[in-house]
């Protein structure tokens, strides 16, 4: 079998972050921020790309500032995720406990923490348990809902949403326009796993587990493995079901470019080209633009 071609890599950056572990892409008011987690601090970096000048200048925001922030300011972040709406609105994913929180970043104040579960008559339950195989990667859904990578274990995409709600299936409809913000719920509430579609077949065997998940301006969503060193694309013509189900194709499958180095996060910042983090000590070198092979040089 031939093995899948490289993504080319077109620039590699400085993020003011260490231990950069996600990275998501606001589009608003025609333009497109880029902004970078990691696992250590609760600072997000944030800066506007353009496809002439590339990224940049950084700004960093330390969200361990805000009011009512409850995580220990100094104690390991643990954010495994992050994730943004056409508004102000940042959504950061941790692994253990299996928690998202929301902040409004304009207006400097946490709008919710979710707690995500896996009740006893979802298809995850039983499998949400192992504190080292939950969420990787974080996409907000229309009405309120979520979409999360659980990243082995098995590795596939889970809907959550608040008890009572059914679930919808997954189709590119349900992800957010520029501009549009998010329905965030208010305060500490629970969301539970409604439905599960796990990678099976072709799928599996390209991509070694789930590490980040992100939505490009095209709504095709790009899948990271760092175990497998690659990317992938779920264009999602025909949907996903809303009774789960599993992934057994994708649309198109691309090695990372050689010399990359634990890959945790991934966002389109345009149809065909990608933002790359790396979770690295020093926050040198730990980012890189790519482009599909196919994508015409500038």
């Amino acid at each position: 079998m031939a093995k899948p071609p490289r993504l080319r890599r077109i620039g590699v950056l400085d993020v003011p972050v260490p231990e950069a572990s996600g990275v998501a892409v606001r589009r608003r008011a025609g333009q497109t921020r880029v902004l970078v987690v990691g696992d250590r601090t609760a600072e997000v970096a944030a800066a506007t790309y353009t496809p002439a000048e590339g990224i940049g200048p950084w700004e960093v925001l330390d969200l361990a500032a805000l009011p009512d922030w409850p995580l220990e300011r100094g104690t390991p972040s643990q954010f495994e995720g992050i994730t943004a709406d056409g508004g102000s609105q940042v959504a950061l994913l941790r692994e253990d406990p299996a928690v998202v929180l929301v902040a409004d970043t304009s207006r400097r104040v946490l709008r919710a923490v979710i707690d995500l579960v896996a009740p006893p008559w979802s298809a995850l339950a039983g499998r949400w348990d192992d504190a080292s195989s939950r969420g990787e990667g974080l996409v907000l859904l229309r009405d309120g809902r979520l979409l999360v990578a659980k990243e082995k274990r098995p590795r596939a995409l889970v809907e959550f949403g608040p008890p009572g709600t059914a679930p919808r299936g997954l189709s590119r409809e349900d992800f957010l326009a520029p501009d549009e913000p998010w329905q965030v719920p208010l305060g500490h509430v629970t969301y539970h796993a409604l439905a599960v579609w796990p990678l099976r077949g072709a799928a599996k065997q390209a991509l070694g587990d789930i590490s980040a998940v992100s939505v490009g301006p095209d709504r095709a969503l790009w899948l990271l493995s760092d175990k497998s060193e690659a990317v992938a694309r779920l264009v999602l013509e025909a949907g996903l079901p809303r009774g789960g189900g599993g992934i057994d194709s994708l649309d198109g499958v691309y090695r990372l470019p050689k010399g990359v180095t634990k890959p945790e996060g991934i966002a389109a910042v345009e149809t065909g080209r990608a933002l790359v983090v790396l979770d690295t000590d020093e926050p040198r070198g730990n980012a890189m633009l790519v482009a599909r092979p196919e994508e015409q040089e500038d």
